[in-house]
């Protein structure tokens, strides 16, 4: 039996795989391992994007490409689609069986090559796949798992993972009614990217640096990593009600958008923009963000102390996330243009409720959860 538990060497390889579905799987993962280097410079931590790494179709069209679809569908047909894991969670963990075979043979063959110290995983999806791998060839490799939703669960996160992290008590408690033991959890604090925790910029240096006015009320608005929701209706809402702002609006990778509010929209009020790496300079430039409820921009408007106008849910997994913002006072669901307007309207007119919400956002804390992860690794191999 092959073990890693008797290397002795200082130098530790750390596998850390996701798949590219949106964004935030990626973005957990990029944080994680920006913190494990910082704090083991000389460790092998590998970012790995299974589908790609091991050129495998099952798992583009199933993983990549149906999630895509599903961002696509109309509400209600999206929750049917979900609705087959909650009614017949058996089915759904039969065919995700069947559909990552190929992936675990390749996974198997990797685990015998590489010989990773231990696995930490930001999808469940990876999960199963090197959990089924590592049986196969008896490897005994750690592998550990971080939920990256803010509340809610289904039966596949009960992927075979040694340890798990949540960011929630919701999403503790979720996991808890999967079958997953207590003692296999962690609560850590949100995970984000380093610049959102650590260098936090000012409005005014954010503002400056983008050419925008200094007093102008601003709202960032984003559709997520691939572009796609609800869009022209509430920056119409935006326009009709606020006469002194800005509202940038994120495309993602959706160049098609993009163009398409170029030619709608000639109102210099309106600011269509690309795909960006400084995606913390344009939250840090706003007084409010709106849009799509993914976990990492969810998480990502919480630590900057941006209240969160929920507009649209991509996919009913991200539903739980937009009960976290409303319940825990963070910012409000406005589902419809004419909701959208109202809430403006009443930013315009009494800063009350948007000084609550900032409130609320004043007591989570800015410690990193990436952080608190990599710390945990590093005193894993100290044990």
């Amino acid at each position: 039996m092959n073990s890693i538990m008797g290397n002795k060497h200082p130098s530790k390889k750390v596998l850390v795989p996701y798949i590219l579905t949106g964004y935030g799987h990626f973005i957990i993962a990029q944080a994680i391992a920006l913190y494990l280097k910082k704090k083991k410079p000389d460790w092998d931590v590998r970012l790995f994007e299974l589908a790609s790494e091991f050129k495998d179709q099952a798992l583009e069209r199933f993983y990549k490409q149906a999630w895509r679809y599903i961002l696509q569908m109309p509400t209600i047909a999206a929750q049917a689609v979900f609705g087959v894991e909650e009614a017949l969670p058996a089915l759904s963990s039969f065919v995700n069986g069947r559909l990552i075979h190929s992936a675990m043979l390749k996974a198997m063959g990797f685990l015998a090559g590489y010989k990773p110290d231990l696995i930490m995983s930001t999808h469940w999806g990876c999960t199963h796949i090197f959990n089924q791998a590592r049986k196969k060839v008896e490897y005994e490799v750690p592998l550990w798992y971080v939920y990256t939703e803010l509340a809610g669960g289904y039966q596949l996160m009960n992927c075979g993972a040694d340890k798990y992290f949540v960011m929630s008590d919701e999403a503790g408690k979720a996991m808890q009614g999967e079958g997953i033991a207590a003692e296999k959890m962690e609560r850590i604090n949100l995970v984000v990217r380093p610049q959102f925790a650590d260098q936090i910029i000012s409005k005014e240096s954010a503002r400056r640096d983008l050419g925008l006015p200094v007093d102008d009320f601003i709202l960032l608005f984003s559709v997520g990593g691939e572009g796609i929701g609800p869009t022209f209706g509430f920056i119409n809402a935006f326009i009709k009600t606020v006469k002194q702002g800005r509202i940038l609006v994120a495309t993602g990778r959706n160049e098609k958008l993009f163009d398409e509010l170029q030619i709608k929209f000639k109102d210099k009020r309106v600011m269509p923009l690309g795909f960006r790496e400084d995606i913390e300079r344009l939250m840090a430039a706003s007084d409010v963000m709106a849009g799509k409820c993914g976990a990492s921009y969810s998480m990502e408007a919480v630590i900057m102390r941006r209240p969160f106008i929920v507009t649209s849910i991509g996919a009913p997994s991200e539903r739980p996330n937009m009960k976290y913002i409303v319940e825990n006072g963070f910012g409000w669901y406005a589902s419809t243009p004419a909701h959208f307007t109202k809430l403006l309207a009443t930013f315009m007119t009494d800063k009350t409720l948007y000084q609550d919400a900032l409130n609320n956002l004043d007591k989570i804390s800015r410690i990193n959860g990436a952080e608190t992860i990599a710390a945990d690794i590093v005193q894993y191999f100290k044990r």
